[in-house]
């Protein structure tokens, strides 16, 4: 009779061994659940690939704007100081004097990409701001007789709100010529030629003398012959944010 009752006791024990650990287990994998809901509900930082960082962050960015700019100006000054009014520079716009970095830190936000829609709607808001060195070059051609040739990409229908940003940034002036893109087969290549030949858009203004090309992108320039060579006329200023590589 002793010997079942210490049988009894034993089997009681173990039961309650088992339940404890059993319940201890359970209490380790609840809060480790816990914590891991914690941690999943925890605002996470954006973390910005390179190319934008380094277009925002880097002082080598805004260095090398600066020089491109500073030599462009050390190697035309001569020149646009005693040119008359029938010639021209042609200036792209965005990343060459207007930086949308932020633009591309809102797609990196929302785990988007470039699309025309929300392009067009950051175009409207008005808050590209300068790429350096951009303003102390269009200042300095201003003091002559150059016109500024602003061509690009941007749709003709976002003029205005381009324009009204311009205006705040202190870069607008109302001789310059506005050549935005009027339709898709509307290419840079076409508006070229009609600065040259005095033909679409500047029938009224007559044929341009182009002094120099200013852009990001292969496509903002002419080929290279012996009257454009880049470095001398043809100024390229870095982007590794977007592009046709």
């Amino acid at each position: 009779m002793k010997q079942y009752s210490l049988l009894i006791l034993s089997i009681f024990v173990c039961a309650c061994s088992i339940n404890i650990d059993t319940s201890s287990r359970e209490k380790s994998s609840d809060i480790k659940n816990e914590k891991k809901n914690w941690d999943a509900d925890k605002p996470k930082t954006t973390k910005l690939p390179n190319d934008v960082r380094w277009v925002t962050n880097s002082s080598e960015y805004q260095l090398l704007c600066e020089q491109t700019y500073y030599n462009a100006w050390n190697n035309l000054s001569t020149t646009l100081k005693t040119a008359d009014s029938q010639t021209a520079i042609v200036m792209d716009l965005d990343e060459t004097v207007l930086d949308n970095s932020k633009y591309q830190i809102g797609l990196v936000k929302k785990n988007q990409s470039y699309n025309p829609e929300s392009w067009s709607l950051w175009v409207n808001l008005k808050e590209a701001e300068l790429v350096p060195g951009a303003k102390q070059f269009i200042d300095s051609v201003r003091t002559t007789n150059v016109r500024i040739i602003f061509l690009s990409n941007r749709m003709a229908k976002n003029e205005l709100p381009t324009m009204e940003n311009m205006k705040t940034l202190n870069i607008y002036e109302t001789d310059d010529i506005f050549m935005l893109r009027i339709d898709k087969p509307d290419k840079k290549h076409i508006r070229r030629s009609e600065i040259i030949n005095g033909t679409g858009r500047i029938s009224e203004i007559g044929p341009l003398k182009v002094l120099a090309y200013f852009g990001d992108a292969r496509h903002d320039f002419p080929d290279p012959d012996n009257n454009y060579i880049f470095g001398q006329n043809m100024f390229m200023l870095p982007n590794p944010m977007y592009g046709k590589w």
